[in-house]
């Protein structure tokens, strides 16, 4: 299933990212860096619906095992989630 996840995860970040959501190119509000895209924000949030983890506080738990691969790096750093290298 792992597979399946990662293409239909993918294949919804490209649809996001090309058509739905505004593109970069328009300037950012201030505030600190973001650590994510609004479509990567939204397929994390469709990989824990979809994996079924309706507590977050198992899905912050299972989410870089699941899904760490696909999301930038930093998401699942030390600074954010108290785990990983540094």
């Amino acid at each position: 299933m792992k597979t399946d996840l990662d293409a239909l995860l993918t294949a919804l970040y490209v649809h996001l990212d090309d058509h739905v959501l505004p593109s970069r190119e328009q300037p950012l509000k201030c505030g600190p860096n973001r650590l994510l895209t609004d479509a990567e924000l939204v397929c994390v949030a469709v990989a824990q619906v979809l994996l079924r983890h309706n507590s977050e506080r198992h899905w912050i738990r299972a989410a870089p095992t699941r899904i760490g691969h696909l999301v930038c790096p930093t998401f699942f750093g030390v600074g954010f989630l108290g785990s990983g290298a540094t």
